[in-house]
């Protein structure tokens, strides 16, 4: 048990100091169990960069490990035109909670893109998701998660050009309504700090 809990500590260290297809200055939305099949709408707020709406596909593979993610969404940074988000990214289920292990773990990765102002930036994260998913009464649960991750930033304009490595936070939780509703909390925190909220739907008839 002891050697497993400093496996899951040496990981989470490992993805925040050498640091899903998060494109732009939002939290990823990403919980520690990856989605048979979820659409996720979402809503943050970054501050001077702005506000940004957000649609989320998740897709399982066949492997019930496996699961593909897509962004795609808008964001209204001040003093500057809106930009176009787009991204993708896979996920790896690496651990679920057991009685030996207390912790779901997923691997996550991808690639962002987002332009608009003659800017285009591009992003490449790479990171865990930790958590523990808890009952509560009346078929209500909540999931509480953490997501290191480490990402590279190319950012391309007509005057200058950069790139650069960033260190960034989730902390958030999920809560779920039903079986395939969930409420999802998320803050971001790095270089670029930004706050959202989202609403999480698996339709019954589309379900496996």
């Amino acid at each position: 048990m002891l050697r497993r809990l400093l496996a899951v500590g040496a990981l989470v260290l490992v993805s925040a100091s050498a640091a899903n297809a998060q494109a732009y200055a939002y939290p990823a939305f990403q919980p520690s169990r990856i989605a048979e099949r979820e659409y996720n709408f979402a809503l943050a707020d970054g501050g001077d960069f702005g506000t940004a709406l957000l649609f989320q596909w998740r897709e399982g593979l066949g492997n019930p490990k496996l699961q593909l993610t897509f962004d795609a969404g808008f964001a209204d940074p001040d003093n500057a035109d809106t930009r176009l988000i787009l991204g993708g990214g896979l996920a790896y289920q690496l651990t679920r909670s057991s009685s030996e292990m207390p912790f779901d773990i997923v691997l996550a990765g991808g690639l962002g893109f987002s332009t608009g102002d003659d800017v285009t930036i591009l992003r490449i994260p790479f990171g865990a998701v930790v958590g523990h998913r808890f009952d509560l009464e009346g078929g209500y649960a909540i999931s509480p998660f953490v997501h290191p991750r480490l990402s590279y930033n190319r950012t391309d304009a007509d005057t200058f050009d950069d790139s650069d490595t960033e260190l960034e936070l989730d902390i958030g939780a999920n809560f779920e309504l039903k079986s395939n509703m969930a409420l999802r909390l998320a803050a971001v925190l790095g270089d670029a700090d930004a706050i959202g909220i989202s609403f999480a739907w698996t339709p019954k008839g589309l379900r496996r």
